[in-house]
């Protein structure tokens, strides 16, 4: 048709451009196929698009969610060692009291 167009432009202004041209009015039934075929194929990629979005969406939950599990058992593991650690401070204390004691009583 001689015509060129830049990828970005709209649907509603490629039809208008399309409309406007001399080919157009010499074949119509041509251009509303191509017109037609345009709009699939333009839909077909936002769908795509969008799926794509979706996907990265979900992995990216997917991430912050074993992140945070990750820093929950991180977490957890930390407290067991401080219980682990205070029961083994309270035992040597007992053991020191107990030897103080039996000290005392000899």
């Amino acid at each position: 048709m001689g015509e060129t167009v830049d990828a970005d432009l709209g649907i509603m202004e490629l039809k208008q451009k399309l409309m406007l041209n001399k080919a157009y009015l010499e074949g119509e039934e041509f251009v509303r196929d191509v017109l037609a075929t345009s709009i699939e194929d333009r839909n077909k990629e936002e769908k795509k698009e969008e799926e794509h979005r979706k996907k990265e969406k979900k992995k990216a939950e997917e991430h912050r969610k074993k992140e945070e599990y990750r820093k929950k058992e991180e977490e957890f593991r930390k407290k067991a060692e401080e219980r682990r650690l205070e029961r083994k401070q309270e035992l040597e204390l007992a053991r020191i009291e107990a030897a103080r004691w039996k000290a005392e009583k000899e």
